[in-house]
């Protein structure tokens, strides 16, 4: 039986939206579901027994009632609920290590920031992948549409071959385009358009970066030939850059480095992305 996807419930809105794409997930990847439910504050601080006892009921209601839910629209979906006496960030790394994939509402798990500080400070030192929910009302219409998947990805190293795999294998199940973006920093300032025009074709460097990207992508061709792929090389702030292309994708798939924060292009994907953002860790 392959590993669980794990969502994490916390009662808000986002979190409620990351569990219904995480139940969709699940079936894709014909596996369970699991939801996890951390009861303690997330700020570490102390509560008495009354209030620790009402925290517990609150998490267990959240987890009865998302699952209630998702079972209705998903009735040959396994559900499990899990509730942890552990801060979230503590219970949902640990939940993660067990599971194919975590999914995390981009707001809500303990903060009222755009990007909610347990999810952002989850997804930055996970050693697995993350998948960040923000906006859960156009998943529908963009599964029915075929928008691609996307990936940001730097074709010069060989660390984004995991972020190329699992994007592939997203693309593949179900059954929509992928597009293959590679952006870096043009020498100059970024004028009002992202593409610098060349007035005798492309430059050397793009030139250079289009042959990276290409080579990077052909063992998975290789072992995907039914996905088409599309490339694109962009001279572009990068963070830009990825955070527009969320706007366009059915999955946005982003490698980053394993540290206590969020990289610039992680952070502004996520926080502004229109489509789950899928956070493949790299050493």
């Amino acid at each position: 039986m392959p590993r669980p996807v794990t969502a994490g419930i916390d009662g808000s809105v986002a979190s409620l939206a990351a569990a219904s794409w995480a139940a969709w997930e699940a079936e894709l990847h014909c596996t369970e579901l699991h939801l996890v439910a951390a009861w303690p504050p997330a700020n570490g601080s102390r509560v008495n027994a009354s209030q620790s006892a009402a925290r517990r009921r609150w998490a267990l209601r959240c987890l009865d009632l998302a699952a209630e839910r998702l079972r209705t629209r998903h009735p040959w979906l396994t559900v499990r609920t899990h509730v942890l006496n552990a801060p979230p960030t503590q219970a949902l790394l640990s939940a993660g290590e067990d599971a194919e994939l975590l999914v995390l509402g981009s707001r809500g798990l303990g903060s009222t920031s755009p990007l909610g500080s347990t999810s952002a400070g989850i997804a930055a030192r996970a050693g697995f992948p993350v998948t960040l929910v923000r906006s859960p009302s156009r998943q529908g219409e963009r599964r029915v549409r075929g928008a691609p998947v996307v990936l940001a990805l730097d074709a010069g190293h060989s660390h984004d071959d995991l972020s190329t795999a699992i994007a592939f294998e997203e693309a593949a199940l179900r059954h929509i385009p992928l597009r293959a973006l590679y952006v870096w920093i043009p020498p100059s300032p970024v004028g009002p358009h992202p593409v610098t025009p060349w007035p005798y074709g492309p430059s050397a460097r793009t030139r250079h970066a289009e042959r990276l990207l290409t080579e990077a992508l052909v063992p998975w061709r290789r072992k995907f030939p039914d996905v088409r792929v599309e490339e694109v090389c962009l001279e572009d702030v990068p963070a830009c850059a990825v955070t527009a292309a969320t706007r366009h994708a059915a999955l946005t798939v982003l490698g980053h480095r394993v540290a206590s924060s969020l990289g610039a292009v992680a952070h502004a994907a996520v926080g502004q992305a229109e489509s789950p953002v899928l956070l493949v860790p790299h050493p």
